[in-house]
């Protein structure tokens, strides 16, 4: 069958990761202002960030939650709210490829992300004029690798999944989308994806 849609994570394929270990300038902020390690944002990240990407707290809780748990020297939910949005950029080229594949393809978006941060880079990037659904984990309460992530994209799309392909940079998130009849594409930098794309007859 046929590709007619293509399904593009977010996070470090079009746009930078939302937390510091692709990012040393991001933690070298976070750093030198609450005065914290990595082990220490590593802690504070992992025990409030899987409550936060559900939709199930608030930015606002889950700074405070992650500051307190990472033993930050002051606790200034607005300045880790303005840093976190600094550092923020898109992938290289990646703006382009996706004007150019829309003018063939329906392009659609499935990232593990919050709510206030997808409605941030939503805005900053205007991502509904790229992609005509946008499904993520803190609005839908449900997050790759669950296939019920998928099935709500084919849902939203009212298409069968052998028209899609999914590109994504996380090797665990393919193999459900697959089992589901998807096409995937492993992401690991535009050039590769590019070459990727073409195996696949897609053009642009």
């Amino acid at each position: 069958m046929t590709i007619t849609t293509l399904i593009f994570d977010l996070g470090n394929v079009v746009l930078t990761n939302d937390w510091h270990y692709d990012c040393h300038e991001k933690f070298q902020a976070y750093s030198d202002y609450f005065d914290i390690t990595y082990d220490d944002m590593e802690r504070g990240w992992n025990a409030f960030w899987p409550q936060f990407s559900m939709g199930k707290i608030t930015e606002d809780e889950f700074w405070n939650g992650f500051l307190k748990t990472a033993s930050a020297k002051k606790i200034d939910i607005n300045h880790a709210k303005e840093l976190w949005r600094k550092y923020q950029k898109p992938i290289r080229n990646m703006f382009d490829l996706l004007r150019k594949l829309k003018q063939h393809y329906r392009l659609a978006a499935l990232s593990t992300i919050s709510r206030e941060w997808l409605d941030y880079k939503k805005e900053k990037y205007n991502l509904d004029s790229y992609f005509e659904v946008i499904v993520s984990s803190g609005y839908s309460g449900v997050a790759k690798p669950d296939p019920k992530i998928y099935r709500i994209v084919l849902e939203k799309l009212n298409i069968k999944p052998e028209e899609c392909l999914f590109i994504d940079d996380s090797q665990k998130t393919l193999p459900p989308a697959e089992e589901l009849g998807i096409k995937t594409i492993l992401f690991s930098g535009r050039l590769d994806l590019e070459k990727n794309l073409k195996e696949f007859g897609i053009k642009y």
